[in-house]
């Protein structure tokens, strides 16, 4: 099945389709093939869909009607063999006429039908279209129109329903076509005409946000009327749809209420109806608890947030008081969940509890009002400020930063340290804040040891150095390093951590041979204890330049003293607002560099018309200075000029006026305020003149414009604005909100470039980012980044000394441009007049300082001009002797520079062909006297050569040089990857546009190594989708570059992304071509230029799950939202304002697909104990302990390395560790490191104090040492131990503990010298398969070991997989290309068949599927395994083929995506030859009680025996087998064998021999033992789908507390285990408990207490032991226990949908109601018939439910009689049920229940049970009416079962409300996880056969062996019950218990 076609039954509607095909005889083979395939495709039916046939020329002839045929076969039939096209001209306007008018859409009676007409022509109509077809769409009918051939496009939109026309140009596409039509049909049904025929809602200038408004109705009805009309006047201006603004409404004043939920709130009417209902309510403000409500009712997906799908978060807080709680946490959690705060402060409001709440900067969310009165006039602010804040976030910031990124290449060396306060005042999520903040400006800049690096030192009462700058010189290896740090705590001493930074910084600067920029960045969120003026004014005047940052509860003026100078300061409330911070800390960093030595000319354009008060005029004159002073004015730097403009234009001074920042400052202090209007497009026209030398400017220097504004130009902006910057001129527009933001776009170009502000005030927070955006402007090409370039320079006599001077300051300025290293960019250089000469090779110089220094000390040859000569030595430095890397696939570019003609001119010609012959791009530069053919020749194209008439000219040539080298600079792409381009083909993109993006194609496969690490496949898509050719389809660069440039456009109507998504998954399978079986990067390019017409979130999502990457760029106007969703992230997504400007984004984009990406997602906290008892003071640490000595360091070292693991392609394990070594002289700090080297260093140097001893307390101080108990690093205590030093009971109970706690694994190694080392495997934990294997220092592979260990539990922890086998480490082979990872044939069993699908210890974990492909794939490995062993046995001679067998029948119909059972069938393939056929946990019970006598004990010894000879004994790693267990019991159970205690068959049979008769006076308790053995000894079995546990219980005599065997049957179907009971008398009572074993696996044998007992165990091993699921034996058939008539229930599951249920949990209870229906067999007409189940579900309470208030304490799902399918039940659980959020009340719940769910049912069942599911107490006003009517219940016959999940809970309730007994009715969970709830749920199984059978019950007495007999006297008024729990309804049953009631109750009562 299709998605789409998943969608369409999703959403099927009843329909009659019309195909009208015209009656063409040369397309009729298509057109019928495609007919047929979508008649097929659709749900045929008179309650679904009806389809008709007619085909059309001049006249409409019919083929059949919509009641002509019932089934598809028939209409199939006719297509094939009636239909007969008839040719002839077309008249489609008379055909649509005739269709309209005619029979055709004949309705069935009492169905509202939907029409769809699908007409298909080939050619233009003879007649007129438009009147007929709009004719049909006021009629109702949906068109879809389909053009093929000549169809006219034209024609084809006035025919369809918008958007629903499509065209093929070549007929063989309308067959693909055809898996995209029922998605098509379905838009179209829920198309809204009114709509204009848009399927999907497009939303007004991408205004796509979930907003909020958390309204303070604490005050007068009159300020709430002001309220109201704020926001009504603020929604009505948004465009409020389901797909665009969500609007939530949330009111408070003594406690929060949801007036409005996301989900609820998507039409204006609902929206405005709930503001109108707003009234004034007393009490007090408590803002805190209200941000938390919303954050967890509002902002959460189930009430609607589309957070998950990118959309913006934005909450708006309006209040006029203070809060009486603490906002500052509550708000931080908000906003850290990502929702941008607003805040409006009115009247008494408190604005520094508001400036807490409200987002980074507080100036611009926080808004101060003195009056409600004021609040209507800030609508339209507020209506741009949301959409400023939508754009911002979807496209803006992404730019920015890119743009920031590209202008920190220029800080090229540099010393950058962190100095981070780890105060106690942090919590968890602040110091990942911290830690996210440092990662992120890491990434910031080029890092490298001669590059930028980076430092960090942690403070708080200490200092520690977390790592030097010299220390790493990858941003990956930095990035691992942050992310280990590791909080002090303690109260901060800032000074103090100033003076210690001080001597590294130093140290840091020393180490560069010349000066380079050092930076500190302080973050501190408390006050210092300590002075910090003195310290920090000495770190700056040794050049450092510091940057403070101050959080929360920072001293402000510390925080300025600390900085450099007050733009170097910067405060934020939160560690969560420190991402808002971090591009202006990176800018002023950058901008050092950035810079530096810059030209541009920046002119002024300045609003001066009335609109502009004289206090913003002045404003408006600060920024402009502000930006001056801090500008590089000079002669040859910058300059500025003003112009002002309102209705006429002023000049105030030229760019070439003034060459001072003074001057400029008091020429702009002196401009005064014009007044009249704003005619900004006569301005920007007029402004163009002043960018030429006539007026001013300076040729080739950049050229800017700011243009500064508050109002709407009343002229037009957008011509003007094209011819400035077509002359180059690049234009920002800063503009307040009266402006008009599409103007300012449109005048900039780029909506990054327009900066727009509430008001004037703000302007000065711009300064920074324009300037840096001045100096770094966007389309520059910022480096060169790999090249080998060769300068061959005329040192002729021609050229004087400063001539030459210019010469070498040109190649100086290309040098300055490059990265210059052996593996970036090499220049080599050749000086030539009469001869040539080198004047250095390519690997002469790796550093730009040396060249630069060589090229400055060179001097010209003089003599005359021999260019060809020069040329051909140049070709001996293009050889990899002299440096050149041709062979590594680097471009090679020689740049010649001459200023004459060439005296071997004829020679040229040859010598430069053969250049270029040989790959070496070359470019002439010709200066004076250079003759411009001879620089054609040379270069070989005109793109390649230039001319200038003087020296001067090339310095102003430079940066068209550069640009052009830096196109042919090839990025280092090593990455291994398969890389797939979906390309739009839709007919929106003109031919030269698809040409364009073609050649884009070209362009960026081209640095892509596609021989070896790189697969390149394409697909494209518009209405349909087509593959161009599979990934491993060309492998050869030119034949791919060829086959690129040869894919046609196939020009569809529409664009359909979605579907294209869903199709292109098939590149990323094995069979498509991937290697992301091999780990190998999958990414997915996707390029489209508009928007889909179809969902594109799921598709996306899905192919993310799968790990793909995708990048998604978006061309001219686009959807920026559903880019973001195709993308997944902004840092993925690109935009381009048409194709031609494809390539400027294509370094970019090559530079993110080959960036090394962080892909940790595993982080492990290893703690490494040493525990020696045998040492004494003054020992070295390793004395005695040799062999720990030489090992610890390959130890260590293999456990930092970087591990991959399965959680996606390419992601890592990142694993720190921590020496926890506390009896040495000196100490040892417990310091998490990821560097082995500094972890061993720790060590030297050190003595023992005392002896260390394994026991509790040792065990405490290693957990410890782990600071952060959070879940998102796993724990693991790895012990090196002599032996254990405690009670194995004690340390075994403390390692069962500290699991419980949160420790994910404790592994042992043996040391030398050990005493009872066998012990230790006691305590171990975590450890896998290989839990029988003692490790010990002895090993030789101790370390890969270990790895082993630590990789399986990152698996298991972190990714879910259960078990993952690595074979052991081979020999070291020849580097080879990437390849598939090969495994251990023998461990792929262990790891794909028993662990597949299950789930423990990880709320994470999640059913993942296996390619079935692959499973199939390795049964044949097997079965050519196995035939491979059989070959070794004496076989006669193969016998003839025999005759073929019938075909068998039908299999059972396969559940979609459930493997569950692959590994059952995978076994079958296989074939079996032991017992147990699957790995099983065994355990045997036996009866020590006075019933037993020592002959009966030894006989229960030999049979034990006995089964374990016949039963094949796990012995190896792998889980095959049985493992054993032996237990005794009587009244208690005790252990006498564990699983883990032997390793062989021959072993555990001796200690089973030993074993002593230990008769007990107790009588035995059958039921409680078989509960001990369920939970505890079945605790720590192997996990997997086909490991059975299987418990063989001996039982002697009769057995005590006979309920309790039921109870105890009960808890074992629930959790799996297969009983066997041997008895040695009769076992009534056990045969009857076994009747609820629906499974009917259980057995009871009675054996003889004498005489042969092997016969009996046949049934026993053949049955239970060596059962077969794939084959089992027919005998085992027979023991089928005989059934009682099946009897029917009624029953209702109560939902605790209340606050006290999360949502997200509240989610997974749907999943668990979807599989709990399938334990019913539901009556399919429910209303009348008395068989079958029936099923009703309510979920408790409404948000508004109050019990004063006559509303439903339910929200009716449905009840008994809605559905008579559980299909239809599991979807209305699936899209219906919602989490409600009300308070609690189960007593109501189920009153309301008995009231109207089961008396209102008609045929009620024979048994009727309510499930009550609860997540904590109920609310106090509910518990008196839920212990009666819970009461009231039981005593009407029902049954109660009740879930409990959650760790808080009443016990005494749930006994109340459960029937009893209490373990038969009563489930606690504490926590919704799916292992639990897979419990609850075969409980709820088992508990429902039961009650089936428990009731079919003959006479009274074997109605009390069932269970107690429960009297219960209810005294209400005149009402007295008794009921019988187990009784059935028999009269002489109720007549005895009337009897006995009258006597014995009723009459004391009365009397």
């Amino acid at each position: 099945l299709t998605l789409s076609f998943i969608f369409f039954l999703l959403v099927l509607k009843t329909a009659d389709i019309v195909f009208l095909v015209a009656s063409s005889n040369a397309s009729s083979p298509y057109v019928k093939t495609f007919i047929s395939k979508t008649i097929n495709s659709l749900p045929l039916g008179p309650n679904e869909y009806r389809a008709a046939l007619a085909q059309f020329s001049d006249q409409v002839y019919n083929e059949f009607h919509l009641d002509t045929y019932k089934g598809k076969n028939q209409m199939l039939n006719h297509i094939k063999s009636k239909l007969v096209f008839k040719g002839g001209p077309l008249k489609t306007g008379n055909a649509l006429r005739k269709i309209q008018e005619s029979v055709y859409w004949k309705s069935i009676t009492g169905q509202n039908r939907s029409k769809i007409l699908i007409v298909m022509t080939p050619q233009p109509s003879e007649d007129d279209v438009k009147e007929a077809a709009q004719m049909l769409q006021k009629s109702g009918v949906k068109t879809v129109a389909l053009g093929m051939e000549n169809a006219s496009h034209d024609e084809l939109f006035l025919i369809a329903t918008k958007p629903y026309s499509f065209f093929f140009p070549i007929m063989e596409e309308l067959s693909l076509f055809s898996q995209n039509i029922s998605g098509i049909i379905v838009d179209a049904l829920h198309t809204d005409p009114s709509n204009n025929g848009t399927a999907l809602e497009a939303c007004d200038a991408d205004a796509v946000a979930d907003v909020a408004f958390i309204v303070d109705v604490g005050s007068s009805q009159t300020n709430i009327e002001k309220i109201q009309i704020f926001l009504e006047k603020l929604v009505s201006s948004l465009d409020v749809k389901d797909k665009c603004m969500r609007i939530g409404l949330v009111t408070y004043s003594n406690k929060p209420q949801a007036t409005s939920l996301l989900r609820m709130a998507t039409d204006k009417t609902h929206v405005l109806q709930s503001i109108q209902s707003i009234s004034p309510k007393g009490g007090k403000a408590n803002l805190g608890s209200v941000i938390h409500f919303t954050k967890e009712k509002v902002f959460s997906k189930s009430a609607g947030s589309r957070k998950s799908q990118g959309v913006e978060q934005i909450a708006i807080v309006i209040t006029h008081r203070s809060s009486e709680d603490d906002v500052s946490g509550a708000a931080t959690a908000l906003r850290r969940a990502g929702v941008t705060i607003f805040a409006i402060g009115i009247d008494a409001a408190n604005t520094t509890q508001l400036a807490q709440i409200v987002a980074y900067p507080p100036e611009k969310h926080l808004t101060r009002l003195k009056t409600f009165s004021h609040l209507p006039n800030k609508t339209q602010i507020f209506h741009k400020k949301i959409m400023n804040q939508i754009q911002q976030k979807l496209y803006l910031d992404a730019k920015r930063a890119e743009l920031l990124k590209r202008g920190c290449v220029d800080t090229e060396e540099a010393d950058i340290y962190f100095l981070i306060g780890g105060s106690s005042s942090m919590n968890y999520f602040d110091f990942a804040d911290l830690k996210l903040f440092l990662k992120e400006v890491v990434k910031f800049f080029m890092v490298g040891p001669n590059k930028v690096r980076f430092g960090v030192v942690q403070y708080a009462e200490i200092n520690e150095l977390e790592f030097g700058p010299e220390e790493y010189g990858k941003t990956s290896d930095i990035l691992k390093a942050i992310e280990n740090i590791r909080q002090l705590r303690g109260n901060p001493h800032t000074g103090k951590a100033l003076k210690f930074i001080h001597p590294l910084l130093r140290k840091s600067q020393g180490q560069h041979s010349r000066n380079v920029p050092c930076h500190l960045v302080v973050l501190t969120d408390q006050i210092s204890e300590d002075p910090v003026k003195e310290p920090a004014k000495k770190l700056k005047n040794e050049m450092v330049s510091i940057y403070a940052i101050g959080i929360r509860h920072a001293n402000e003026s510390q925080i300025y003293e600390i900085a450099e100078s007050k733009d170097r300061a910067y405060f934020v409330n939160d560690f969560a607002s420190l991402k808002h911070i971090r591009n202006e800390v990176v800018r002023d960093i950058c901008a050092v560099e950035a810079c530096k030595e810059k030209k541009s000319d920046i002119l002024f354009l300045v609003d001066s018309s009335r609109s502009i008060s004289p206090d913003n005029f002045l404003k408006m004159k600060d920024f402009m200075s502000e930006l001056v002073n801090k500008s590089d004015i000079g002669l040859d730097r910058m300059h500025v000029g003003a112009i002002q403009f309102s209705s006429r234009n002023k000049e105030e001074f030229r760019l070439s006026q003034y060459a001072t920042k003074s001057d400029i400052i008091r020429a702009i202090g002196r401009m005064s305020l014009m007044g009249q209007s704003t005619l900004t497009g006569g301005a920007l026209q007029f402004v163009l003149d002043y960018f030429r030398p006539i007026k001013g400017s300076r040729p080739y220097v950049k050229k800017i414009l700011i243009l500064i504004t508050d109002g709407e130009a009343q002229d037009d902006v957008k011509t003007p604005a094209e011819a400035l910057r077509q002359e180059g001129i690049i234009v920002y527009s800063v503009g307040v909100f009266n402006a008009n933001r599409t103007q300012l776009v449109e005048i900039s170009g780029k909506p990054e470039m327009v900066f727009y502000v509430e008001d004037f005030d703000i302007l000065k927070h711009l300064e920074n980012e324009i300037l840096f955006g001045i100096c770094s402007p966007y389309d520059e090409c910022r480096r060169i980044e790999r090249l080998d370039i060769v300068f061959v320079i005329d040192g002729s006599g021609s050229i004087d000394p400063k001539e030459y001077d210019i010469m070498k300051e040109f190649m100086i300025s290309l040098v300055k441009k490059s990265d210059v290293s052996h593996d970036r960019v090499q220049f080599g250089a050749v000086k030539y007049s009469a001869e040539p000469e080198t004047f250095f090779y390519l690997n002469r110089y790796t550093t730009k300082s040396a060249i630069i220094r060589a090229i400055q000390n060179d001097k010209s040859i003089g003599e005359t001009t021999y260019t060809a000569k020069a040329l051909r030595h140049s070709e001996g430095l293009f050889s990899e002797e002299h440096g050149s890397r041709k062979h590594r696939g680097v471009p090679q570019v020689l740049i010649v520079i001459t200023d004459g003609d060439s005296h071997d001119a004829a020679e040229l010609d040859e010598v430069s062909k053969k250049l270029r012959a040989n790959g070496i791009i070359i470019y002439a530069i010709g200066i004076e006297r250079a003759r411009p053919d001879e620089l054609l020749t040379m270069a070989g194209s005109e793109d390649k050569y230039f001319y200038v008439n003087t020296f001067e000219g090339l310095k102003h040539l430079y940066p068209r040089i550069s640009e052009k080298i830096c196109s042919v600079s090839k990025p280092e792409c090593g990455i291994p990857a398969d890389l797939v381009f979906l390309i739009d083909g839709s007919n929106s993109i003109s031919d030269s546009d698809f040409t364009k993006m073609k050649n884009f194609l070209q362009d960026v496969v081209r640095p892509f190594d596609t021989g070896h690490n790189v697969q390149v496949g394409i697909a494209q898509y518009s209405d349909r989708y087509r593959k161009e050719f599979s990934l491993n389809m060309f492998s050869h660069k030119l034949e791919l570059e060829t086959q690129i440039g040869r894919i046609r456009q196939m020009e569809g109507l529409q664009t359909y992304i979605g579907a294209a998504l869903d199709r292109v998954r098939n590149f990323f399978t094995p069979e498509g071509g991937s290697r992301v079986n091999e780990n190998i990067q999958q990414i997915l390019l996707v390029i489209t230029d508009g928007r889909s017409h179809d969902k594109v979130v799921k598709a996306a999502e899905d192919l993310r799950k799968k790990g793909v990457d995708i990048y998604a760029i978006g061309v001219g106007r686009i959807d920026h939202l559903q880019l973001s969703q195709i993308a997944g992230s902004s840092d993925r997504k690109y935009t381009v304002d048409n194709f031609s400007e494809l390539k400027v984004i294509k370094k970019r984009l090559v530079d993110d697909i080959c960036e090394e990406e962080d892909k940790t997602t595993c982080f492990m906290d290893v703690v490494v104990g040493i525990d020696v008892s045998s040492q004494k003071q003054g020992d070295r640490v390793f004395q005695g302990q040799y062999q720990l000595e030489s090992r610890l360091p390959q130890i260590v070292s293999a456990l930092t390395s970087l591990t991959g693991v399965s959680c996606k392609p390419g992601s890592q394990s990142q694993t720190s560790v921590a020496l926890q070594v506390k009896n040495t002289d000196p100490p040892v700090a417990s310091k998490f490191q990821i560097d082995s080297e500094k972890l061993l260093n720790s060590l030297e140097g050190t003595t023992i104090q005392n002896a260390t001893h394994l026991n509790v307390e040792f065990l405490n101080s290693l957990w410890e040492t782990f600071q952060m108990k959070s879940a998102n690093r796993r724990k693991v205590l790895l012990i090196f131990s002599d032996g254990l030093d405690d009670r194995i009971e004690i340390l075994e109970e403390k390692s069962e503990e500290l699991r419980e706690k949160g420790l994910d694994a404790l592994i042992t190694v043996v040391l030398e010298g050990p005493s009872n080392f066998n012990d230790l495997q006691y305590i171990e934990f975590g450890k896998g398969f290989e839990y029988k294997t003692q490790l010990n220092i002895g090993m030789r592979n101790i370390d890969s070991q270990l790895i082993k260990y630590m990789t399986n539990i990152a698996e298991r922890t972190c990714c879910c997989v259960f078990c993952k086998c690595i074979g052991d480490a081979g020999e070291a082979g020849e580097e080879g290309r990437y390849g598939m990872e090969v495994r251990r044939t023998n461990f792929i069993l262990c790891m794909d068949l028993n662990y597949i699908g299950t789930a423990q210890a990880s709320e994470c974990c999640s059913f993942t599927t296996l390619d079935f492909n692959f499973l199939l794939n390795l049964s044949r490995v097997f079965k050519d395994l196995k035939e491979a062993l059989d070959m070794q046995e004496m076989k006669g001679d193969v016998g003839d083929t025999g005759i073929p067998g019938e075909h068998g029948p039908k299999g059972i119909r396969g559940q979609k995506n459930s493997f569950s059972v692959l590994p059952i069938a995978l076994f079958c393939m296989l074939g079996r030859l032991e017992c147990p056929v699957y790995p099983t946990e065994l355990v045997f019970a036996l009866d020590v009680s006075h019933d037993t006598t020592p002959q009966l004990f030894q006989r229960m010894k030999e049979i034990v025996i006995e089964v374990v000879n016949n039963t094949k004994i796990r012995e190896s790693n792998c889980p095959e087998g049985a493992r054993v267990a032996v237990v005794s019991y009587s009244s208690d159970t005790d252990h006498l064998i564990r699983f883990s205690d032997f390793h062989r068959k021959r072993q555990l049979i001796q200690e089973l021999a030993a074993l002593s008769y230990q008769r007990l006076a107790n009588k035995a308790d059958l039921g409680r033992s078989m509960r001990y053995v369920a939970r505890n000894i079945f605790k720590r079995t192997l996990p997997g789908a086909t490991v059975r546990k299987v418990a063989v219980f001996f039982s002697s005599g009769q057995s005590v507390n006979l309920n309790s065997i039921n109870t105890a049957i009960l808890e074992f179907s629930a959790f799996d285990i297969v009983l066997a009971a041997i008895t040695f008398n009769s076992t009534s009572e056990i045969n009857r408990a076994l009747t609820m074993d629906d499974s009917e696996k259980f057995q009871v044998i009675t054996i003889p207490r004498r005489g042969d007992y092997t016969p009996f165990l046949h049934k026993l091993l053949l049955c239970t032991l060596c059962y077969d699921k794939c084959n089992p034996n027919l005998a085992c058939e027979h023991t089928r226990r005989n059934q009682p008539p099946w009897a029917y229930v009624d029953i209702a599951f109560i939902l605790d949908s209340s606050w006290k249920m999360n949502p997200s949990e509240f989610e997974k209870l749907g999943s668990f109601l979807s599989r709990a229906l399938d334990n019913f067999v539901v009556s399919s007409d429910p209303v009348i018939s008395s068989l079958g189940d029936r099923v009703a579900i309510v979920s408790h309470a409404p948000s508004l439910f109050q019990t004063q208030i006559q509303k439903n304490p339910v929200k009716k799902e449905f009840d008994l009689v809605t559905y008579g399918e559980t299909r239809l039940m599991k979807k209305h659980i699936q899209e219906s049920l919602q989490h409600l959020g009300g308070a609690p009340a189960v007593g109501h719940a189920i009153q309301w229940t008995l009231n109207h769910i089961f008396s209102s049912a008609p045929s009620p069942r024979k048994h009727k049970v309510i499930v009550v599911i609860s997540a904590g107490e109920s609310s106090p006003w509910d518990k008196d009416l839920l212990k009666k009517v819970s009461l009231r219940a039981k005593c009407q016959g029902y049954a109660l079962l009740v879930l409990s999940l959650g760790p808080t809970y009443n016990t005494t309730e749930l006994e109340e409300v459960a029937s009893p007994p209490l373990e038969q009715h009563l489930i606690q969970l504490g926590r919704i996880h799916k292992p639990d709830l897979d419990y609850a749920l075969q409980f709820l199984k088992t508990f429902l056969h039961l009650l089936r059978s428990k009731y079919f019950i003959h006479d009274f007495k074997t109605a009390h062996s069932w269970g107690k007999t429960l009297s219960t006297l209810l005294w209400d008024g005149w009402v007295v019950c008794t009921c019988v729990w187990g009784l059935g309804r028999k009269k002489e049953h109720l007549f005895a218990l009337g009897v006995h009631f009258f006597k014995n109750i009723w009459m004391p009562l009365r009397n």
